[in-house]
């Protein structure tokens, strides 16, 4: 069985030889590689090279491009830090009053900032990977996007003092998501979307169904509306968002590590595949035995019954340790290999 065969058993509730393992692989790609990351991210031949030396290193099952929050925001008039060894992020935001507002154009996919280089690269992983190992695309999801604009801090004052002008920066942040989705899928061949929406875990739950979830929903349902997969992954202790999370449209549910899996997949009840959640901290900082451990843990939580993939619970950070992505693999392939046989 390969990765594409056992991603999709696994999302149908099949038999499969062994659960599925996708760590958050995507600046560590570089940094593993020796390749300053302030160059990757502008080389789409690169990018890819790295990562495709990523996935023949580690055997994972799928892999994505090297994004980060700032794409499509840069054209828009945000400021990005670029370093050799560190992960790429908005300094500067172009919202500062009502009327920049007014100023603010949807980016072009095909032809703004650092947009074509991920859907360059994509094309690159699906016609080196195509049919053997996963590929998934990326885009920020409407809160967290417009968080890159207005600033985070802003927003969330904003989300009491001003919230029309919020709702203006969603409206704008949900074309410029639908625009970057639709050409990945359209032009890079991803059949996978990754939504990010960090800034969601910041907010209550009513703030959530006025401010997120609404914005959310409509940036799936076009997703989809055009054959792909949607995966949400939404920072921090997510278990009280889980319902609408699925309720929105969401395919597969990214779990960081303060969500309980067993709890997580008792709620969840098959309607969604469950990804998660070595902490990433302890990719970083602890050693290989600790993570296998780790990574059994969260297999024995989560992974009877299928629909459930091994992940980190976040990014994997820059100064991780390769044997230990190594052993999250490992976990993967032979502890999970023993529970799906039980189970079977």
């Amino acid at each position: 069985m390969n990765s594409v065969e056992r991603l999709v058993a696994s999302a149908d509730g099949k038999p499969l030889d062994c659960v599925p393992v996708i760590p958050g692989i995507g600046h560590y790609a570089a940094v593993l590689a020796g390749e300053p990351i302030n160059k990757v991210v502008f080389n789409p031949a690169l990018m890819a090279e790295v990562i495709l030396r990523c996935v023949e290193r580690h055997g994972h099952d799928s892999c994505s491009p090297i994004t980060d929050y700032g794409l499509g925001t840069e054209s828009m008039g945000s400021r990005v830090r670029f370093g050799e060894r560190e992960q790429v992020r908005v300094v500067e935001f172009p919202v500062a009053t009502r009327k920049d507002v007014a100023r603010l154009r949807i980016p072009d996919p095909l032809k703004d900032g650092r947009m074509p280089v991920i859907l360059e690269c994509e094309q690159i992983l699906y016609e080196s990977l195509h049919g053997r190992v996963g590929v998934q695309g990326a885009v920020a999801g409407p809160l967290s996007f417009a968080a890159n604009l207005r600033g985070p801090q802003g927003l969330l004052i904003d989300l009491i003092e001003d919230p029309g002008l919020v709702h203006e920066l969603l409206g704008i942040s949900l074309q410029a998501g639908i625009s970057f989705g639709e050409a990945q899928i359209r032009r890079g061949g991803m059949s996978t979307i990754a939504v990010y929406d960090p800034m969601m875990t910041l907010i209550s739950s009513a703030m959530a169904d006025e401010f997120g979830f609404p914005y959310l929903e409509r940036l799936f349902t076009h997703l989809r509306g055009l054959g792909a997969v949607v995966m949400l992954h939404i920072c921090g202790e997510t278990t009280r968002l889980l319902e609408r999370m699925v309720q929105v449209g969401a395919n597969i549910l990214s779990l960081d590590v303060n969500v309980d899996l067993a709890e997580a997949k008792r709620i969840v009840n098959g309607r969604a595949v469950i990804s998660g959640n070595v902490a990433t901290q302890n990719l970083a900082w602890r050693n290989a035995a600790a993570i296998y451990e780790e990574s059994c843990r969260c297999i024995e939580r989560a992974a009877v019954g299928g629909r459930y993939t091994l992940s980190s619970s976040c990014e994997v950070p820059l100064e991780t340790p390769p044997a230990n992505i190594d052993a999250m693999i490992r976990a993967a392939r032979e502890f999970g290999a023993t529970v799906l046989a039980e189970w079977a």
